[in-house]
């Protein structure tokens, strides 16, 4: 890691791994099911580097190999997406390589210049050439909402070239930023991305209700500021939004109702709490009590329907991982002042 006076960049080499573990270690905690669809017919040599800026995450990936390209399948599935709970969008500019879409057939090939929005809360297929990008990561909250809507797609527009020549000539400036040209540089980008996603392409999107996307967000923000209250209640909620019952559900049938919506949240946050390799040990039923899950029975039920394993094998997995990695310090980054680690093909901060 690289100290500067305003950022910390962090930065890490393939080169630094056996060949043979250096595919494995580059997708290892992306939160994707990746294969190497060429294995054995290139060493997988890349380098990864990043900063976070205020909210945003900017960083690059360089294909190093000078002989040969590799091919990669990613699948971002439902699963992942319950598990790890990412909530970004995530904008890639492809300097070099290609990324091919499987998702649909109505999202083209992206190739060297484009520059496309991808969002975490999405299934995402696709096969990657290895090649070299830059990409920025902004969380949910600071995009409109209709920016969903672009998963997968292109931004072709003047103001989105405009975007992605910014974002390559900030990541190769990283190093020259000074503490107080941050919350400049923040503003300005988030202007751009704004601009760059505005929707005057397609007449459904403009037709979408904001007021409705409003209140969504509103209430999951509700919901997850008070989620371990032991009277989260949906009478609570629409009492607190002013709402009406029949309301309430209407905006939350496709999550199986609001109550639906709250335990997979909880069960989400206890999964976090038992993956994560520094907690302090806690006896699981005592989790499930935090959590709002009072039947220690039910907990494991509802968790290996939720994730596909039980509460004990998500430790036991935890354990495995941090003891084959000496700790966690093997092949990772430098920790700067985020505490769990980086996903390199992301550039994430977990």
């Amino acid at each position: 890691m690289t100290q500067t006076s305003a950022v910390s960049l962090f930065r890490f080499s393939t080169l630094a791994v056996p060949e043979r573990d250096r595919f494995g270690t580059w997708v290892s905690e992306n939160h994707c099911d990746c294969r190497l669809l060429d294995a054995g017919s290139t060493t997988f040599d890349s380098e990864s580097a990043g900063a976070a800026l205020g909210p945003f995450i900017l960083s690059g990936r360089k294909w190093l190999n000078p002989v040969r390209t590799a091919t990669y399948a990613l699948h971002r599935t439902e699963r992942h997406i319950r598990t790890d709970g990412y909530d970004y969008f995530f904008i890639n500019r492809r300097l070099s390589g290609r990324l091919c879409p499987r998702s649909t057939s109505e999202q083209p090939v992206k190739t060297a210049g484009d520059l496309y929005l991808l969002d975490a809360a999405q299934v995402n297929e696709c096969v990657i050439e290895t090649g070299d990008s830059v990409s920025l990561v902004i969380p949910r909250d600071y995009l409109p909402n209709h920016a969903a809507r672009l998963h997968g797609r292109a931004l072709s527009s003047g103001i989105a070239h405009l975007l992605g020549d910014h974002m390559l000539s900030l990541y190769q400036r990283l190093a020259e930023l000074q503490t107080q040209d941050v919350p400049h540089v923040v503003q300005a980008t988030l202007q751009l991305v704004t601009a760059a996603i505005a929707p005057t392409r397609d007449a459904v999107w403009e037709a979408c209700d904001p007021i409705r996307d409003a209140l969504i967000n509103r209430i999951h923000r509700h919901i997850d500021a008070r989620l371990l209250e032991v009277d989260l209640t949906p009478d609570r909620i629409c009492r607190d939004i002013g709402v009406s019952r029949a309301k309430l559900y209407q905006l939350f049938e496709g999550e199986g109702g609001v109550m639906r919506l709250i335990q997979r949240k909880r069960l989400r946050r206890a999964y976090r709490v038992l993956s994560d390799p520094n907690r302090v040990p806690v006896r699981i039923k005592e989790i499930a009590w935090h959590h709002g899950f009072q039947d220690e029975k039910h907990f494991y039920r509802l968790f290996k329907t939720e994730f596909g394993h039980t509460p004990s094998e998500t430790v036991e997995s935890t354990l495995d991982v941090r003891n084959s990695r000496g700790g966690g310090a093997e092949y990772s980054l430098e920790r700067g002042a985020h505490p769990v680690g980086w996903s390199l093909p992301y550039g994430v901060f977990k």
